[in-house]
């Protein structure tokens, strides 16, 4: 259960991060019945923000947040149940990475994003590509080497090996000329991955079984809509600002 992902991806306010960290804490200790009263009493607010945060996180109120957290404590503390899906499909230092690509694109609306992957790959690439495109970025899935303007740029390669030759390629010639990328991959060590400038490691599991398949590209998905909230969530705090 990352109760810091949630708190920082979800822009939670004081306030929010206490009620969330109180009910977290008594899950910890193995209370089964947890009382919304209770609850707001000892984070200092009343049942009806505890019900907002509820509805922040995307649930319908806070029955279904105990429940979706109860469930989410079981699948930690249970690895050996089947039908429990793994949650963390990234480390904290690639959420870190993900939390500063997202910096990056809201701090320059106008920068064209490069986005490339083969195979399997390019459909997260693709996807990653059209969302950023319906929020008004420049986004493209063709090779900057394609280009001759001197427009800033960003690359973001997607490969699960790391070892795409036709993404190394790119990566070494724009590497001279000091531009940033974003590799999301399964292999830190690989050539994509110990060469960029921000490596986002995914991992592939996916449901607690002897032989799972291989998740890598709907953990990538996943990060991807992830980022999108989080850029959404940008873009707000600075229109109010």
């Amino acid at each position: 259960m990352d109760v810091q992902q949630m708190e920082r991806w979800n822009s939670l306010s004081v306030s929010e991060i206490r009620i969330l960290r109180e009910i977290v804490a008594r899950l910890d200790h193995g209370e089964e019945k947890i009382p919304i009263r209770s609850v707001a009493q000892a984070s200092f607010v009343s049942t009806t923000s505890v019900v907002r945060l509820a509805k922040k996180l995307g649930f319908d109120g806070f029955s279904e947040l105990l429940y979706s957290l109860k469930h989410e404590r079981m699948s930690t503390l249970s690895p050996g149940m089947p039908g429990f899906c793994e949650r963390i499909i990234a480390g904290e230092a690639s959420l870190d990475e993900l939390e500063t690509l997202a910096q990056t694109l809201s701090a320059a609306p106008g920068m064209r994003v490069h986005l490339m992957g083969v195979g399997y790959s390019d459909l997260t690439a693709q996807y990653l590509s059209n969302r950023l495109l319906e929020h008004g970025f420049f986004a493209t899935t063709k090779s900057p080497l394609d280009f001759r303007d001197d427009r800033q740029f960003i690359v973001i390669f997607v490969s699960e090996s790391g070892e795409t030759r036709d993404l190394t390629f790119v990566q070494d010639r724009i590497s001279s000329r000091g531009v940033e990328d974003f590799v999301f991959t399964a292999d830190e060590s690989s050539t994509l991955g110990a060469h960029s400038r921000h490596c986002i490691l995914v991992d592939c599991r996916g449901c607690r079984a002897e032989k799972d398949p291989d998740y890598f590209v709907i953990n990538c998905l996943t990060l991807i809509e992830d980022l999108m909230a989080r850029i959404r969530d940008l873009q707000k705090d600075e229109e109010e600002a």
